[in-house]
């Protein structure tokens, strides 16, 4: 009985230089975001993009976004797996040149995972030791605990700022924190636009790295401290690019992704 192999594959950069032969197997080939396809295009091989989605019946505001763009505290937060891509300790840079430049009244919380971290990533709570700065690090892991989606939804429902200025196929977690009603804080690589849109603020890459999975970009601290001290004075600027955000995260739906990967089964399906 024959049947057909499909490969949901996550690109986050070109050119790259990983045997990618495996992929020549495949009848089909998924991506996340047309960033990704655009880049397995420019190696050689034909996708097709199906979205993630986000269950905005969980991951809501949890109260009115007056209220919370109002509040004395500005909190800015970032939820990401601890690997180098991810730039923490760059992030942590930025947040303490952004205290040097004058920050004031501000918390950084951070979620993090370690399921995919190597044993020579910084410990983030001696970094931030070192950095002497006040960084609120959770020990809850997010993909590799048992952590409910409410608890997340929760976390990021604290936040004026979701900071995850990196390169990504998708970038999943700042759609949730868009939906919470949190400002996405993002590069124009990869991805992020594709999913943001004209609801949060862009940073200035500073350069990139090439990788076998391809080149990445790296934040531009100096630039990213700016943004996060001028959205800390500006606050109420940033309750329209919030209500913007709510309502552009409705768009990416599990509905909508389990309808179309549906669709592309049958189709697939037909050929046999």
């Amino acid at each position: 009985m024959y049947g057909k192999l499909i490969l949901y594959v996550p690109i986050e950069g070109y050119p790259i230089t990983e045997d990618l032969g495996f992929m020549e197997k495949a009848d089909l080939i998924l991506v996340p975001s047309k960033f990704s396809k655009k880049c397995l295009e420019k190696e050689g091989y034909k996708a097709e993009v199906l979205y993630h989605g986000v269950d905005t019946q969980i991951f809501k505001p949890l109260k009115p976004l007056d209220q919370k763009f109002s509040e004395s505290i500005f909190k800015l937060g970032t939820v990401a797996s601890h690997v180098w891509r991810k730039q923490i300790t760059r992030l942590l840079d930025a947040y303490k040149l952004a205290l040097q430049k004058g920050l004031k009244n501000a918390e950084y919380y951070l979620t993090c995972t370690t399921y995919d971290s190597t044993k020579w990533m910084p410990n983030l709570n001696v970094y931030a030791q070192k950095l002497d700065i006040p960084v609120k690090i959770s020990r809850t892991a997010y993909l590799n605990l048992p952590v409910q989606h409410e608890t997340i939804a929760s976390f990021y429902n604290q936040l004026h700022l979701h900071v995850l200025p990196t390169s990504e196929s998708f970038g999943l977690p700042n759609l949730e924190a868009m939906a919470c009603g949190a400002v996405p804080i993002v590069m124009n690589h990869g991805a992020a636009s594709e999913i943001v849109g004209d609801c949060g603020l862009y940073v200035e890459t500073e350069g990139y790295l090439a990788t076998s999975m391809g080149k990445f970009a790296l934040v531009n601290i100096y630039d990213l401290a700016d943004k996060i001290l001028w959205a800390s004075e500006n606050r109420r600027a940033l309750l329209p690019l919030a209500k913007k955000a709510i309502e552009r995260a409705k768009t990416f739906t599990w509905e909508k992704a389990a309808e179309k990967l549906l669709k592309i089964l049958h189709k697939l399906t037909h050929r046999l």
